[in-house]
């Protein structure tokens, strides 16, 4: 009986070429590009105007509108106190829209069904 011995072969490569070495330190991650910002003023009053002149909502869903309002609380906590008050009234008008849609919902529910 022969002993097979198992061990480094000279054709097979150490590395495949999508595993890097595991005893190498880890590449550095390339900084996140950063878009350019704008004063949180400035986005608040963006946001204050589009749901002031809205009739609907201006977003097509509940996931996308929560969304927006926590984009709003973010930015009314780095703008301050004229920040909480564009806050305040972001969300009157967004209660206002939710009413609108609420009642519009409970008139096509209770309107008379055709004959």
């Amino acid at each position: 009986m022969t002993a097979i011995r198992f061990g480094y072969n000279a054709a097979m490569r150490r590395f495949a070429p999508s595993q890097p070495d595991l005893f190498a330190p880890p590449p550095a991650p390339a900084p996140p590009p950063s878009p350019p910002e704008r004063p949180p003023l400035d986005e608040l009053n963006d946001l204050l105007a589009l749901v002031r002149g809205a009739e609907k909502m201006p977003w097509p869903n509940l996931q996308e509108t929560m969304a927006q309002e926590h984009r709003a609380m973010f930015l009314a906590s780095k703008a301050g106190a004229e920040g909480a008050k564009l806050l305040t009234a972001i969300f009157n008008e967004t209660e206002r829209l939710f009413s609108a849609e609420e009642q519009a919902a409970l008139r096509r529910v209770a309107a008379p069904l055709p004959e």
